[in-house]
């Protein structure tokens, strides 16, 4: 037989225990919902241009410090320096060309998606170009004339594209 000090308690622990399943419930939401909602196309775009624009910024440092140094000539070092530069930019602009594809963009995005894969093509082709010259003089005008001008399409198509996505 129970004692009323234990019939008591009994409802006590039983509050106690209800409180704890519904604070473990409220995390486990949380936690799903938080699950659900990362890794969605704006978060894999982010990771893209992060990893873009993490590797491009020292490697265009390289390329126009490789290109001050260099000489005017087809052996000199300098200039194959910068032509090897300029290849591996061309190269970092496919990978985010082909990161951004491979991303499922919402219909309202895939235009702004479009454009900026655009503008990684133009930025593409301007290093496969600025790699063929042979000739310090046409190397460092193409890129002083066009670099920043694809710099600054790209960024303005990847904030055109975090709008449509609804995070920028």
């Amino acid at each position: 037989m129970t004692t009323m000090d234990e019939r008591r308690r009994s409802p006590v622990a039983v509050i106690a225990v209800a409180g704890a399943l519904v604070v473990v419930l409220a995390v486990a939401a949380v936690v799903v919902v938080s699950l659900l909602t990362r890794g969605g196309p704006a978060d894999e775009f982010d990771e893209a241009a992060e990893r873009f624009h993490s590797q491009y910024e020292p490697l265009a440092e390289q390329l126009a410090a490789n290109l001050n140094r260099a000489g005017d000539g087809l052996l000199d070092p300098g200039l194959s320096a910068a032509q090897q530069d300029a290849r591996a930019l061309a190269d970092l602009f496919v990978a985010y060309g082909e990161a951004l594809a491979a991303i499922e963009f919402p219909a309202e995005a895939e235009q702004a998606a479009t454009q900026l894969a655009n503008a990684i093509e133009a930025g593409r082709i301007l290093m496969v170009n600025a790699a063929g010259f042979f000739s310090k003089a046409p190397l460092e005008s193409t890129l002083d004339e066009l670099q920043p001008r694809t710099e600054a399409v790209i960024a303005e198509r990847e904030q055109a594209l975090r709008q449509a996505l609804g995070v920028g």
